[in-house]
C-alpha cells in the first residue's frame, strides 16, 4: 500500500506534472482502490466471483461509465490471476493497466510481466461486448497469450479466441465475435482489407469508407458478410516493433501469383545477366542514404546496345532501365540469408526488424522477380494490388487505442503525433541492476568474431550463460561455424529455426549455455535464470552489432537482468559493420586511416556508431511521414472519384 507522502505526492503530479507524469499519477492513485476490491473479492467462492463479474458487466452494458466500474474490474482480474495460473499482478502492473485504459502506451520494462497486463484493460473494456483486441508480433505469441491468459478471462464469463494465419473464415469470424481476440497485428490488418473486397464485390458497401473515422466505427462492421468486429478498442503489444518498424511498409493485397511461362520470363533474366556485367561508379551510381540505384549515361548506352528482348511481353526502353535498376538492386543491395531465404525453389522475405521469415509478403514493382532471377528460381508473375492499408490509417480506425512496450521513450514524439497516444514510464517492480559494459570496436568483422569467441570461452569457464545477438542469419551461421570449430556447443536461433523460437530462448539463462539469435531475440518469452546462475553475474547480452534503431539495441539489452536478476550487456563492433554505410564516405575513409594509425584505441569510434544510428533513425522517421502523407493524399483523390480509398 503507498503511503500517505507518496499519495500526496502522486496527487501534486497529477495536476502539476508533465503529461506523462500526470497520467502515471492518476494511473498510482488508482493502485489503493483495486487493492480494497481485490481484498473483498478474494473472500468470495469461484462461482460468487464469476456471478459477480457478470453483475459488473451488466452494469457496465446498462451504461455505467467504465473509469467508475475500473477498480472492481481490476480487483476481479487480480483475484483470478491468482487463482487460476498463480499470478497475481504488482502494483506497477496495476498501474500499467489504468494507464492503457486511459489510451496511453505503458512503457513497461522487459521482464515486467505485459502479457498479465494486458488481461486488465482487455477485461474492463471488454464487459460493453463490443469487443477488444490484442495485437502481437508473431503467431506464436498470439496463440500463447490467448491460452495462458483465457482461464483468467474464463473464470470472469468472457470468451477469448486466437487468430492463425491461413485460418477458415469461418473460424476467423468465431474468434472475431469472442470479446477478447488475440493475433498479429498484420492479421488484423488484412482482414480488415479482405473484407472491405469481399463487400465490394458484392456491393454491400452503402457508406461511404471515411464515415468510419466520423462515427469511430468500420462500416462493413454492420455488414453480415465481414469477418472482422467493429474497431472498438486495441492493445498493441511490442507497440514499437509494429507501430514504428513496420510503418514503413503498408499492408498490400495482391492477387495471386503464378509461375510465369518461359515468354515472360525473358525480360528478367536478360536484366540479371546485364547487370552482372555493370560496374559501380561507372555504368550506376549506388546511393546508400536514399538506398536508390541508377543507371549513369554510359549504363544507359550499354543497356540500349545490348541486344534487349523483344515481343509482346517486352516494354519500352524506359521500362527497360527501371528492369535493369532493380535487377543491380537485388544483386548490390539484397543479400540472401539477411534478406531473404531461397526455400523449396522460392525466394521468402526476411523481415530486418524482427529476423522473421514473411513467406505470404512479396517485394513490390518487379523487385521480387529480380531476386528471383539472380537465384535462378522459377520466376512469377508480378501481381497486382487489389487493397492496401498503412498500419498508421489502420489503428487510427480504433475508437480507443493503447499499447505497450519496453521501449518507446525515444518516439514519443512520433506516438504522439501519429497515432495520439501519450507514452508513460512505467516504474520497475525492483531496480534494475543490469551492467553495461562499454563498446569494443574493432577493424575487421575477422577480429570481432574472434574476440566473441573468446568472450565467450571467458565467460562459460564463470559458469554464466550467453545470449549472442546478430543482425541477419548469415552472420549467425558464420558465428556458429567459429563457436563450433572452437568446440564450444551453443544453439542458433534464426529464420531457419523459427519453430523453436521460445523454447529455445526460454533456455537461455541455464548455467553455461550459449544462444545465437538474430533480431528476433524472443521478444515475448520470458528467460529464467538456472540454478546458481544468479551467484555467478547472470545472463550477459553480446550484441554483434548495433541496429538502426537504438530500440532494438535496447530490446536486446533488455533480455538479461530482469525483474532484479543481475545481468550485463556489451556490445561488440567492428568497421565493416553495415550501419556505418550511413556515414559519408569521407567520414568512412577517416575511421579507416585513424584506426590504421591506432590500432589500440579503437573503443575510441564507438561515438561515431550512435552517429550513424541516429542518422538511420531519422531517414526512417522520414520514411514512415512520406508513407502516411502519400495514403492521405490517394485518400482524398479516391473520395473525390467516390471510390474505396482502400480498395484499387
Amino acid at each position: 500500500m503507498a503511503t500517505r507522502l507518496q499519495r500526496l505526492v502522486w496527487a501534486v503530479q497529477r495536476w502539476l506534472g508533465r503529461p506523462w507524469e500526470r497520467r502515471l499519477a492518476r494511473a498510482l492513485l488508482r493502485v489503493d482502490q483495486v487493492r480494497h476490491w481485490e481484498s473483498l473479492y478474494s473472500r468470495l467462492s469461484d462461482e460468487e466471483l464469476r456471478r459477480t463479474a457478470l453483475q459488473v458487466r451488466a452494469r457496465a452494458r446498462s451504461g455505467t461509465r467504465l473509469e467508475s466500474l475500473l477498480p472492481e474490474a481490476y480487483g476481479l482480474v487480480c483475484v483470478a490471476a491468482h487463482r487460476t495460473i498463480g499470478l497475481r499482478p504488482f502494483d506497477v502492473q496495476i498501474a500499467g493497466g489504468v494507464v492503457m485504459h486511459y489510451g496511453g502506451l505503458a512503457e513497461l520494462a522487459t521482464g515486467e510481466g505485459k502479457t498479465l497486463v494486458a488481461t486488465m484493460p482487455a477485461f474492463l473494456n471488454a464487459l460493453t461486448g463490443k469487443g477488444v483486441h490484442i495485437t502481437t508480433v508473431n503467431d506464436y505469441l498470439a496463440r500463447r497469450d490467448a491460452e495462458w491468459m483465457g482461464p483468467i478471462y474464463a473464470s470472469l464469463g468472457l470468451t477469448v479466441g486466437a487468430l492463425q494465419m491461413q485460418m477458415p473464415d469461418d473460424i476467423r469470424s468465431a474468434k472475431y465475435r469472442c470479446d477478447i481476440t488475440y493475433g498479429m497485428a498484420s492479421e488484423f490488418g488484412f482482414d480488415f482489407l479482405r473484407d472491405r473486397l469481399r463487400l465490394r464485390q458484392i456491393g454491400q458497401l452503402a457508406t461511404p469508407f471515411w464515415s468510419a473515422w466520423q462515427d469511430g466505427a468500420s462500416a462493413c462492421s454492420a455488414a453480415p458478410l465481414a469477418v472482422q468486429r467493429q474497431h472498438h478498442y486495441a492493445i498493441v503489444d511490442e507497440a514499437d516493433s509494429i507501430l514504428i518498424d513496420e510503418a514503413r511498409t503498408p499492408l498490400i493485397i495482391s492477387t495471386a501469383h503464378r509461375p510465369a511461362r518461359p515468354e515472360e520470363q525473358i525480360v528478367y533474366h536478360w536484366a540479371d545477366k546485364l547487370a552482372r556485367s555493370l560496374d559501380s561508379g561507372r555504368h550506376f551510381w549506388l546511393d546508400p542514404k536514399k538506398n536508390k540505384i541508377e543507371l549513369t549515361e554510359e549504363g544507359r548506352q550499354v543497356v540500349r546496345w545490348s541486344d534487349p528482348p523483344a515481343g509482346p511481353h517486352s516494354h519500352g526502353m524506359d521500362k527497360l532501365y527501371e528492369h535493369v535498376e532493380r535487377a543491380l538492386f537485388a544483386h548490390h543491395r539484397l543479400r540472401r540469408d539477411q534478406h531473404y531465404l531461397v526455400e523449396k525453389d522460392k525466394v521468402v522475405i526476411i523481415d530486418e526488424f524482427t529476423g522473421r521469415r514473411m513467406p505470404d509478403r512479396h517485394w513490390r514493382e518487379g523487385l521480387h522477380q529480380a531476386v528471383e532471377a539472380k537465384e535462378g528460381v522459377p520466376v512469377t508473375v508480378p501481381s497486382e494490388h487489389a487493397a492496401q492499408i498503412t498500419f498508421q490509417s489502420y489503428f487510427r480506425l480504433y475508437h480507443k487505442l493503447a499499447g505497450m512496450t519496453g521501449t518507446a521513450l525515444p518516439n514519443a514524439r512520433e506516438f504522439r503525433r501519429v497515432y495520439r497516444l501519450t507514452v508513460v514510464p512505467v516504474p520497475t517492480h525492483r531496480p534494475c541492476i543490469r551492467r553495461e559494459l562499454p563498446d569494443r570496436v574493432f577493424l575487421t568483422e575477422e577480429a570481432k568474431y574472434d574476440a566473441v569467441v573468446a568472450e565467450v570461452r571467458r565467460l562459460l569457464e564463470q559458469g554464466r550463460p550467453v545470449l549472442i545477438g546478430t543482425r541477419s542469419v548469415d552472420k549467425s551461421e558464420k558465428l556458429s561455424a567459429r563457436l563450433r570449430a572452437a568446440g564450444i556447443e551453443h544453439q542458433v536461433l534464426n529464420a531457419r529455426q523459427h519453430e523453436w523460437e521460445a523454447q529455445v530462448v526460454a533456455r537461455a539463462g541455464e548455467r553455461g549455455r550459449v544462444t545465437i539469435a538474430t533480431n528476433m531475440a524472443g521478444r515475448g518469452t520470458d528467460i529464467r535464470l538456472g540454478p546458481g546462475v544468479a551467484e555467478a553475474g547472470g545472463l550477459h547480452v553480446l550484441g554483434t552489432e548495433r541496429h538502426e534503431a537504438a530500440r532494438i539495441d535496447r530490446q536486446l539489452a533488455g533480455r538479461a537482468a530482469r525483474q532484479g536478476d543481475p545481468g550485463s550487456c556489451q556490445f561488440f563492433l567492428c568497421l565493416e559493420d553495415e550501419l556505418l554505410e550511413a556515414l559519408t564516405e569521407w567520414e568512412r575513409a577517416w575511421l579507416t586511416a585513424w584506426a590504421q594509425r591506432h590500432p589500440d584505441r579503437l573503443d575510441r569510434l564507438a561515438p561515431f556508431f550512435r552517429r550513424a544510428q541516429r542518422r538511420m533513425e531519422r531517414r526512417h522517421y522520414l520514411q514512415r511521414l512520406d508513407l502516411m502523407y502519400y495514403e492521405k493524399q490517394r485518400q482524398e483523390i479516391l473520395k473525390e472519384l467516390s471510390a474505396d480509398p482502400y480498395v484499387d
